[in-house]
């Protein structure tokens, strides 16, 4: 089958472009994603806290950093797969329809596949997690076996690492859009999933590839420059007084970082699973929206 990837491409900004109410879901899951940075900051401060005896705050800073940031992560991917499967529900309407939704109504359409589609980033959460374990065991006993010799060996090999993750990744996507488009279950999804993928290896390997690099580019460019103000707000702590022009600064950069992160990973999000549905629709032929379940009961 000739995949049109420059059809695609163009098809997936126009959704991103014109359905405002994409952009509500996308920016608010960024917003949320982004309060994670300041606790993720903290760990910083810590070396800078203890050489100036200041257990007063490096004690509430820790237990911010050992208890909030496990139970952020813990409400983190329920949010996400709402986000994520709204998003499946509006890019598939804007694709099929012109009947348009709110964001509520997409949430709220996107009950009846919540469990599934959670299950299905867990299980993958857990499969790449424990593949990556594996492999950091084999290069550890490698490297301890040739007493560090083998490392120089076997570097080369982790570089595989990171194609293997972005297939994962396109193997999650495309499970998930069985899920929600096909209503499928977590397994037959996955099995199709991978079936799609490894079918169409390359149309898939180079959408990715622009997609992913393309995206990175135009969000390094932007975030990267505003992210040095907020990274060098430690030096502010160096000396015995603060300097509160360093800090100001960081706290300024820090203040602007976090919506334009906000809008520039929704757009992101959603020119990417505007992506992955179309290309899910194109490969599978698949044209008509399968009813939700209580739809169909009715």
């Amino acid at each position: 089958m000739n995949f049109d990837f420059g059809e695609v491409l163009k098809r997936a900004w126009q959704i991103t472009w014109k359905n405002k109410v994409l952009w509500i879901i996308g920016i608010l899951f960024g917003f949320f994603a982004s309060l994670m940075f300041p606790v993720m900051f903290l760990p910083f401060l810590f070396p800078l806290l203890v050489q100036d005896s200041r257990m007063d705050l490096v004690l509430p800073a820790l237990a911010v950093v050992i208890v909030i940031f496990p139970l952020f992560m813990l409400v983190l991917y329920p949010v996400s797969v709402l986000a994520q499967t709204s998003l499946t529900l509006g890019v598939l309407n804007a694709e099929q329809n012109d009947e348009r939704f709110s964001a509520r109504e997409l949430i709220k359409r996107s009950l009846p596949f919540f469990w599934r589609v959670l299950g299905m980033m867990l299980l993958f959460a857990a499969g790449m997690t424990l593949i990556m374990l594996i492999i950091q065991a084999v290069i550890l006993l490698f490297t301890i076996v040739t007493l560090g010799f083998g490392a120089f060996c076997i570097m080369p090999l982790s570089f595989l690492i990171y194609p293997a993750m972005y297939v994962a990744i396109v193997w999650m996507e495309q499970s998930m859009n069985g899920i929600i488009i096909d209503n499928m279950t977590i397994m037959n999804a996955a099995r199709h999933g991978w079936n799609l993928v490894r079918s169409n290896l390359l149309s898939v390997a180079v959408l990715a590839l622009i997609v992913y690099f393309g995206i990175g580019i135009v969000t390094s460019v932007v975030i990267v420059p505003l992210m040095i103000p907020v990274f060098i707000a430690p030096v502010g702590f160096i000396e015995q007084e603060v300097n509160w022009i360093i800090v100001s600064i960081s706290i300024v950069g820090a203040v602007a970082f976090i919506p334009l992160f906000a809008i520039l990973s929704g757009w992101s999000m959603i020119f990417t699973k505007s992506t992955w549905v179309l290309t899910y629709l194109r490969l599978t032929r698949h044209l008509k929206l399968q009813p939700l379940p209580e739809e169909a009961a009715s």
